[in-house]
C-alpha cells in the first residue's frame, strides 16, 4: 500500500503532494502530532500512521505486552513478545523479525522508544520499506514517548490527581455535576463502566493504573493497595485479554456518568466471582440470577438443584411438572398465560402447580419459594421457551 499524504492545493484544488520523502515525512509528522494534541490517544496515532503509511503498527509495554494496534496482524503479537522476551533491542537498536503473517514481503521491525533516557515501550512495525515511512518513524516515537510520559508514568500528584477525581464523580448522583466534571477534565464519554481489578502486589497494581490510562485514555483511574479501579467508555474485556492480563477482573455494566458510582458496585461485584471462577466476568443488568449462579461452583449448583427440584423430576410426570413451574413463573404466575403458551387446558396447569406444591411442601405464593425455584431451574439449565 502506497503512503497516503496528498492535500489539495488551497489555491486550485489541483494535487499538492510534496515532491519529496522528507516533505512527505515532515507532513505526516505534522498530522500525527496534530492527532495528540487534540487528545485523540495512542490508538488514534496508530491508525493516522496505518492509514497513511500502509504499514500495520503495534505499541508494547516494557515486559513486551501489546498495548495497542492498527491492523497488526494478532498471531504476530505473540511471536513480538517471545522476541522481546529472549532479547529486547537496546536504545538506539532496530530487531528485525522474520516476515509477519499479513505481509509476507514485509519484515517486523522492532525499535524501543524512550522517555528521560529510559526504555518505556516498543514499537513494532510491519514495513513496507516506503523512504517517507522510514524518515517519520523516529518522529512516531518521540510522539509515542512523549503520550508515554503524558499519560502512562504519572507521578505521585498526577496520581492523586486522577484518584480525587474518580472519588468525586463516584459521589455524584445528579446528571448535571456528573457531565460538568467530565466536561472539565475533557471527556465526551454518554456512558461509562466500572473495571475492577486484583493485581499481584502493590507494585504490579502501580503499573496498572499507568497502563489503563494508556489503553483506554482512562483519566478516571485509582488504586487501593492490591485493587485497581477505573472508569472507561469502552467494553474493556478484548484490549485486557490482548493486554495479557490473567488476575481477577471485574466489570461493570455500561451506564450514565451519573450511575458511575452503580457500575463500579457491580464490578466489585463481579470481581468477587472473578476471584472464585477465573477469567473476566461482566455483570449483567437484569441477569443478577445468573450472576450468583455464576459465583457458585458447579458442584454447588448441582447440590443446590437436586435439593430443591429433586422430589418434583422424581414424581411422576416430573418433566411436565418442571415445564409447567417454569413457564408459570415467566408468565407471572398467570394461569391462563401458562395455559396458553404451553398449548394446554387451564385446569391442567393449575392442578400441575397444587402438585408441585403439594410435592415441595411450600408455599408458591411465597416470594423466597418462587426466587428458589426459579434459580434451582436456572441451574439445570431450563431456558426461555418459544411462544
Amino acid at each position: 500500500m502506497s503512503p497516503r499524504t496528498s492535500r489539495p492545493s488551497a489555491a486550485d484544488g489541483e494535487d499538492a503532494r510534496p515532491a519529496s520523502p522528507e516533505q512527505r515525512a515532515l507532513a505526516l509528522q505534522v498530522d500525527l502530532t496534530a492527532i495528540l494534541a487534540r487528545g485523540k490517544g495512542v490508538d488514534r496515532l496508530l491508525r493516522g500512521w496505518h492509514r497513511q503509511t500502509g504499514e500495520p503498527v503495534a505499541v508494547f509495554d516494557r515486559l513486551g505486552r501489546p498495548l495497542a494496534r492498527a491492523e497488526f496482524p494478532a498471531g504476530d503479537l505473540g511471536r513480538v513478545k517471545d522476541a522481546l522476551d529472549d532479547r529486547a533491542p537496546r536504545l538506539g537498536e532496530v530487531l528485525r523479525l522474520p516476515a509477519g503473517t499479513v505481509q509476507p514481503e514485509g519484515a517486523v521491525e522492532l525499535t524501543p522508544f524512550a522517555g528521560n533516557a529510559t526504555v518505556r515501550g516498543y514499537l513494532a512495525r510491519l514495513s513496507t520499506g516506503d523512504a517517507t515511512a522510514e524518515l517519520a518513524a523516529p518522529a512516531l516515537r518521540s510522539l509515542l514517548a512523549l503520550e508515554y510520559e503524558r499519560h502512562w508514568l504519572m507521578d505521585e500528584p498526577e496520581r492523586r490527581r486522577r484518584d480525587r477525581q474518580l472519588g468525586r464523580l463516584l459521589g455524584l448522583t445528579e446528571e448535571g455535576g456528573a457531565k460538568a466534571l467530565l466536561r472539565s477534565l475533557g471527556i465526551d464519554a454518554l456512558a461509562l463502566r466500572g473495571l475492577v481489578i486484583e493485581a499481584r502486589d502493590e507494585t504490579h497494581a502501580e503499573v496498572l493504573v499507568d497502563d489503563l490510562a494508556a489503553l483506554f485514555s482512562a483519566q478516571l483511574v485509582r488504586h487501593r493497595g492490591r485493587v485497581v479501579e477505573c472508569l472507561v467508555a469502552v467494553d474493556p474485556v478484548k484490549t485486557l485479554v490482548e493486554y495479557g492480563l490473567t488476575v481477577p477482573i471485574g466489570v461493570g455494566t455500561s451506564l450514565a456518568p451519573h450511575h458511575a458510582s452503580r457500575s463500579m458496585r457491580q464490578a466489585r461485584l463481579a470481581l468477587e466471582a472473578s476471584r472464585r471462577v477465573g477469567g473476566a466476568i461482566e455483570y449483567r443488568d437484569g441477569g443478577a440470577h445468573d450472576f450468583l449462579l455464576q459465583v457458585a461452583s458447579p458442584e454447588y449448583r448441582e447440590a443446590f438443584a437436586d435439593a430443591t427440584l429433586g422430589v418434583l423430576e422424581r414424581a411422576r410426570g416430573g418433566d411436565a411438572l418442571l415445564a409447567t413451574l417454569h413457564v408459570w413463573l415467566i408468565e407471572h404466575r398467570s394461569i391462563e398465560a401458562t395455559a396458553d403458551r404451553m398449548k394446554v387446558h387451564r385446569h391442567t396447569v393449575r392442578n400441575r402447580i397444587q402438585r408441585a406444591a403439594q410435592l415441595t411442601g411450600h408455599d408458591l405464593d411465597s416470594i423466597d419459594t418462587q426466587t428458589e425455584l426459579w434459580l434451582a431451574l436456572k441451574a439445570r439449565g431450563l431456558e426461555q421457551p418459544e411462544n
